[in-house]
């Protein structure tokens, strides 16, 4: 961390920690202002900052990196793996001076006053970025962060680092209270996941943990605590309802930060006009890696995740917005665009990521019910939890039809997102049965659907393919290295900064912790 933000830290720990001991008519005290961290007020700003940095970089980027689109038009680095230095430095502040040390304070605070549901939600949360940095960077300091007497942090080990977020997140559900979930003891009032409801945290915790221990199970043998998880018979993200999401809403002051990135930059001709409606979509355009998966099973998620170019079309759009209607044919297979430095599809054959996803009020999915279902599947299928293939057929059903339900009800500007029922029933019934296939066919299944599913969290369908492999996909001409890209460099700021920062930081191309082998 930079030193600078520790004696800050430390600066503003010491007068909440002396401020209280003051006569309360001490002159230089003023009796109006508050003495204590802010617990609601704390995490909502941390959360904020951390969705800002989802949307703006860490999505997109993963997006990228694997292939689910090619960034066009500006910020097309991460297409090559290229990464801007100012921009890592900016995140790893954010998340060590910012979003963590935020939150950190009023948790202390919270622990003494023995408000056990604001220090369980506090530490769930910081469990979600530690394992997004840990996933992002390989290396980072755990057990010695934030501790503001320590200017140097020590870089951790990953099984340090993973089994404590583990930790972290077991000490959480230790501490929640369904009794009491009012203010003080629950921040309730300014939750703006779950509006202080302890169930809910109950199951982004649960499911989280499982998405921890699933990304190191090939490196680790973690089958008996995943095992404990899905049969203890406690709570987890199953249904669209219980999604975790960071919301947004439909007016400038509070719009999803991607789509804010969009409407700064309209003068670069990053959005099409459809019988006068301007449509945010060309900055990302469908690659190969998912739209080709996507036209080989027959998904129709392909229309729901991507627009065809709509200026090429010789039907104009409906004159009334609010009758929504399909613009083109739902069985015509799209065409995709490799990334990197390769020709590119004729204008008229590109498809954009779709308006469903930017758009001013769309939400940040930080864990959804189809990814939860989707990784139990895969548990059952590799014998981690009891239940075999049969289990693991019903999870991935539930979890494709999440995914797929995600667009119920969904109109925007005269186009109707919703997937039928019948083409959901169709396409599930198409797969093969998993008990009908080899342990290593079944795996495979389970994991495109898992590639797929997670379209819209970048970030995390980076750090799963790490770990998956699933699909196959071919690096794109004009990148620096011969392999996908594995890891983000550390940040020069840091490696200047801290004296128990690596001398030399990692490679992109060097694998993380949880990586599946290259073959």
């Amino acid at each position: 961390m930079k030193k600078i933000h520790k004696i800050i830290l430390g600066t503003l720990f010491v007068f909440f920690a002396t401020a209280c001991e003051r006569d309360f008519l001490d002159v230089n005290t003023d009796p109006n202002a508050t003495t204590e961290a802010i617990p609601g007020a704390l995490m909502t700003e941390a959360m904020l900052g951390y969705s800002q940095n989802n949307l703006n970089t860490l999505n997109p980027d993963g997006q990228a990196y694997i292939q689910y689109h090619k960034p066009v038009v500006v910020l097309t680095g991460p297409d090559t793996y290229i990464v801007a230095p100012i921009g890592n430095n900016n995140f790893w502040n954010a998340v060590y001076s910012g979003i963590l040390t935020n939150v950190r304070l009023p948790e202390i605070e919270a622990a003494e006053a023995g408000n056990n549901n604001v220090v369980a939600q506090l530490k769930i949360f910081q469990a979600m970025v530690y394992l997004t940095a840990a996933d992002r960077w390989g290396e980072i300091p755990f057990t010695e962060a934030n501790d503001v007497e320590n200017l140097n942090p020590s870089f951790d080990e990953p099984t340090v680092i993973y089994n404590g977020i583990i930790a972290l997140i077991d000490e959480a559900l230790a501490l929640v209270d369904l009794t009491n979930q009012q203010e003080p003891f629950t921040i309730v009032n300014s939750d703006p996941l779950f509006n202080g409801d302890m169930e809910r945290w109950q199951r982004f915790a649960n499911s989280l943990k499982l998405r921890v221990l699933m990304r190191i199970s090939s490196v680790e043998d973690v089958s008996a605590q995943i095992s404990a998880l899905l049969t203890s018979g406690v709570p987890f993200v199953e249904d669209n309802s219980q999604n975790v999401e960071f919301r947004y809403f439909a007016d400038r002051t509070n719009q999803n930060f991607d789509f804010a990135t969009f409407d700064n930059f309209t003068n670069l001709n990053s959005y099409q006009l459809d019988g006068g409606i301007r449509r945010h979509q060309r900055w990302r355009r469908g690659a190969n890696g998912l739209v080709d998966l996507l036209n080989t099973l027959g998904d129709p998620r392909r229309f729901s995740y991507f627009d065809r170019d709509l200026s090429f079309e010789t039907t104009p759009p409906p004159a009334d917005p609010e009758t929504p209607v399909d613009f083109f044919d739902r069985t015509a297979p799209l065409v995709g665009s490799p990334n990197g430095a390769s020709a590119q599809p004729d204008p008229e054959d590109r498809c954009y990521t779709s308006l469903f996803f930017i758009r001013q009020d769309k939400s940040d999915e930080w864990l959804t019910a189809a990814e939860h279902n989707l990784l139990a599947a895969e548990a059952y299928a590799r014998g981690l939890a009891p239940g075999g293939l049969t289990a693991a057929q019903t999870a991935m059903e539930a979890g494709i039809r999440a995914s797929m339900t995600q667009f119920d009800g969904f109109t925007y500007e005269g186009k109707n997102y919703e997937i039928p029922d019948e083409e959901i029933d169709d396409y599930i019934d198409a797969l093969p049965e998993l008990t009908t296939l080899t342990a290593d066919e079944a795996l495979e299944v389970i994991q495109e659907q898992q590639y797929i599913a997670l379209f819209n969290n970048g970030q995390e369908a980076w750090s799963n393919w790490r770990r998956t492999k699933v699909p196959d996909l071919q690096v794109p001409i004009g990148a620096p290295i011969i392999t996908v890209i594995s890891r983000i460099e550390l940040p020069n700021d840091e490696l200047r900064a801290n004296s128990n920062a690596p001398s030399v930081t990692p490679r992109i191309d060097e694998p993380v912790y949880f990586e599946k082998p290259r073959q």
